[in-house]
């Protein structure tokens, strides 16, 4: 497995150069370090003052069926073999294990503040993480931010301006409850941000080639974006799912402009290979990292 997981990504980076740079157009960029390859978006490099990242299930050290870079520690894998891939991560990243904060995704829309008393929350336990929270916002340098991912929509948004950093957690219930927008009207509230200066990545996760629902789903979705064109029949009371043009919506009607939005579009479950998926691992499958932290001290 590890091999095969080492040729996919020399396969993915020949791709990048080769054949038409197809992910460097989608502007979320694969960068290896040895072993483990870290997706990143351009916009966000090119800003500065922010380092952020979006892992791949490699180069870790955990066992089958989290093999082999599994960051959670809800799903069922050793601890010990959790936190080592955590420090992997962060040492990758510039960062301290014990600045980590994480929480307890439960697919809802809170949005909580991280401030200084807020350092290591979660990082070598799910029990400290903070409770009942899908995105995590601060303005303090340093203090690394994390969230957690098979298939479900990973949200980074940077505000260059005030220096602010949020990573958002949206699954189809976050999606529909427009968790990205709580996150904007959070970072507004509490730090002055503008939408319009905030930079936004929709990272990796399952796409609308793979993710089918029911009739149930697609009866909300339809009441709550109207007109929108996201939903593509597969049969009866069936439908495929996009999530990623869901929230680039969400995002542009808070106020996010057009052009400091970008979208991975690389699909979690077609890539297991390369990522972890829920759906594809029915169940059974590790957890990818969104990761952001400020490393400027606003003016």
């Amino acid at each position: 497995m590890e091999f095969g997981l080492h040729l996919t990504l020399r396969i993915l980076l020949i791709i990048i150069k080769t054949a038409g740079v197809w992910l460097l157009k989608k502007g979320f960029n694969p960068t290896n370090y040895g072993n483990t390859c870290i997706f990143e978006a351009s916009l966000f490099k090119n800003a500065g003052g922010v380092i952020h990242g979006f892992t791949t299930r490699t180069g870790g050290v955990s066992a089958k069926p989290y093999d082999s870079l599994n960051l959670a520690f809800h799903v069922g894998d050793s601890p010990e073999a959790v936190i080592e891939n955590r420090k992997r991560v962060c040492h990758i990243l510039g960062a301290e294990i014990d600045n980590m904060v994480t929480a307890k995704q439960v697919h809802g829309t809170n949005v909580a503040v991280i401030e200084e008393g807020h350092f290591g929350l979660g990082a070598y336990s799910y029990d400290t993480s903070v409770p009942d929270t899908d995105g995590l916002v601060t303005d303090r340098p340093g203090l690394l931010l994390a969230t957690f991912y098979a298939d479900c929509v990973p949200v980074f948004i940077y505000d260059p301006v005030k220096k602010v950093a949020a990573t958002v957690h949206a699954g189809w219930k976050g999606t529909l409850a427009r968790i990205g927008a709580a996150a904007l009207n959070k970072m507004a509230a509490v730090f002055g941000c503008d939408p319009s200066d905030c930079l936004v990545g929709i990272g990796p996760s399952i796409g609308p080639c793979c993710y089918e629902v029911d009739a149930a789903v697609i009866g909300l979705f339809r009441r709550e974006f109207p007109g929108l064109d996201i939903l593509n029949n597969t049969g009866e009371d069936k439908a495929r799912l996009n999530l990623w043009e869901a929230n680039r919506n969400i995002m542009a009607e808070a106020g996010i402009r057009p052009d400091n939005v970008e979208l991975a579009e690389i699909c979690t479950c077609c890539h297991q290979n390369l990522f972890f998926s829920y759906r594809g691992g029915q169940g059974q499958t590790g957890r990818m990292g969104a990761f952001i932290m400020l490393t400027e001290v606003p003016a």
